[in-house]
């Protein structure tokens, strides 16, 4: 089968500056590569598909994010709309023959209530957000869209903790929804997770046959992140999982998941407890074989960074400010093993 995005992210102003490029410092290069450069010091949460970018823009003076946008040619403007209390949960995607950044605008982002889809053509003259309406209402937010179709979440009230979200897919227009099969949790261990149990889903990707996704539980002082890959209508596959105890200096985390050709890709920020950034991985996997890339992304284990994603040869990522590598090397890897709480008594798993 073939394998083919998303945090609710940190909130974190950094001071004004004017957009630039810059040779980054204090990361290293593959020998003979170019080096990274700074797209944008105020930015974070970015994405990219069909050599456009999008990212959220700190503003220093509303304390607001704007929508910040980089063509394939490279320039780099504000999109024409308005900004947003926390930054853009925006993917992504193909819509007719050109590229759309679809995100949510929310009444109360922070909990996710009061939220519609909004859709922005990119690269049209005179553009504007129109809003996508999903039948069956509720508070939406985390989409993905590939042509007219859409997935995204619903916020279900009755869900909880332990799986606030339900996850749909629709064809745009049309007068029904195709509700997906969310995972049950291999969780257990000291303070028992219940089967059922999906906790946040923090990051969504969708290629039009396929979804990715990761996953964040937190009990007490114990974490679990999982990455999953689900076809569309069928059932979801796990495909890397990792936990944490008291001693991690964050919440370990899959971020920003893609689709793009044959792989799923994600970035693990593994938060050690020794603040080693030797131990985040930016992974990409297909069935029968897993490759890292061969670059460090951020200097140290407990650096904000909140999404790393594929854009044409090389990787966009927000480890402070936005940056980009235009050539990435991949090395092979074994398989990731999938850890658990769980053990083979534990009624719960």
């Amino acid at each position: 089968m073939l394998l083919r995005r998303r945090t609710r992210r940190a909130c974190r102003v950094v001071a004004a500056a004017a957009l630039f490029t810059i040779s980054l410092a204090g990361f290293t290069a593959p020998a003979g590569a170019a080096a990274p450069a700074v797209l944008d010091p105020n930015g974070l949460s970015v994405a990219a598909y069909g050599g456009w970018a999008a990212w959220s823009r700190a503003d220093a003076t509303t304390k607001y994010y704007a929508l910040a946008l980089r063509s394939p040619q490279g320039a780099i403007s504000l999109a024409p709309v308005a900004e947003s209390a926390t930054p853009f949960d925006v993917e992504l995607g193909p819509s007719g023959s050109r590229v759309a950044a679809v995100y949510s605008r929310c009444a109360n982002a922070a909990a996710a209530k009061g939220c519609h889809i909004a859709e922005l053509e990119l690269g049209v003259a005179g553009a504007i957000e129109r809003t996508l309406t999903p039948p069956g209402g509720g508070s939406l937010h985390e989409p993905a869209i590939w042509k007219n179709e859409l997935v995204f979440l619903r916020q279900d009230p009755a869900g909880g903790n332990h799986r606030p979200d339900n996850l749909f897919a629709w064809s745009i227009g049309s007068r029904k929804l195709q509700s997906q099969t969310l995972p049950v949790s291999r969780g257990g261990g000291p303070e028992a997770w219940p089967r059922g149990l999906t906790g946040l889903i923090t990051g969504l990707t969708f290629n039009g046959k396929q979804l990715g996704y990761a996953t964040t539980n937190v009990v007490g002082s114990f974490g679990e992140t999982t990455l999953w890959f689900e076809p569309l209508g069928g059932r979801p596959e796990l495909i890397d999982q990792e936990t944490s105890g008291a001693g991690n200096v964050c919440q370990p985390q899959f971020v920003s998941p893609v689709l793009s050709g044959p792989w799923l890709y994600a970035y693990l920020h593994a938060c050690d407890p020794s603040a080693n950034a030797g131990l985040d991985r930016l992974t990409r996997y297909r069935h029968g074989e897993v490759q890292s890339a061969r670059y460090r992304f951020i200097s140290s284990g407990d650096e904000s960074i909140t999404s790393a994603v594929p854009d044409g040869t090389g990787v966009d990522w927000d480890a402070n400010g936005v940056r980009r590598l235009v050539t990435v090397s991949w090395r092979k890897i074994a398989a990731p093993i999938a850890q658990t709480f769980c053990s083979r008594t534990d009624p719960f798993c």
